[in-house]
């Protein structure tokens, strides 16, 4: 029989145990973010060399991906759902690099920034923290993983030519948002726990 303050201690350290695997079920349910923000920028990419006005294809596909985070946010949000603080902090995580990365993006393109790789370097650096800061209040290794891929393609872009930074992007937004996103998006649907 364990003594009252050890079973307190694993009483506790279970109870910790069991609020990171709540957060990580809860994180699959935003797989759709991260394939919704992995897309999007690939198509406003797409659009912006082969399609036509070539200048409004960040701006429509910006606001056409916030208005559509917002509905689908509005339509999967559940009522009288409690949220851990765990739940919560990883949310401020996200909502702080979401709007640094549109303050970033907006104030480049309204001031017509010329330094470039500044701007990929700090927005692959800002989205690498937010996956690596989730992944260690969820102990989550994989999402680790996925913070290891923005932090490569910030090296890289400190090294490779400017002319490959628009390829390095779509790499890194295809392996770091949609892979990622759409391996959240099938443990959601399968209904797979860690």
């Amino acid at each position: 029989m364990q003594a009252p303050e050890q079973a307190e201690i694993v009483s506790r350290l279970k109870l910790v145990e069991e609020m990171m695997a709540e957060g990580r079920h809860n994180t699959q349910r935003w797989g759709w973010v991260f394939l919704l923000w992995g897309i999007g920028p690939l198509i406003a990419m797409f659009w912006e060399t082969h399609w036509p006005h070539p200048p409004v294809a960040w701006p429509v596909v910006l606001a056409a991906c916030t208005i559509l985070n917002g509905v689908l946010i509005k339509i999967r949000k559940r009522t009288g759902e409690g949220r851990t603080i765990t739940m919560r902090s990883v949310g401020a995580i996200w909502g702080s690099t979401g709007l640094t990365v549109l303050l970033v993006v907006l104030g480049s393109a309204f001031l017509g920034s010329s330094e470039l790789r500044s701007m990929y370097v700090a927005l692959f650096a800002v989205v690498a923290v937010a996956h690596s800061t989730s992944s260690i209040i969820l102990r989550w290794p994989v999402q680790f993983f996925t913070a290891l891929v923005w932090w490569a393609a910030c090296i890289a872009a400190l090294i490779l030519p400017i002319t490959r930074l628009h390829l390095l992007s779509m790499i890194t937004l295809f392996v770091g948002n949609v892979v990622f996103g759409s391996w959240l998006t099938y443990r959601e649907w399968s209904h797979q726990d860690e």
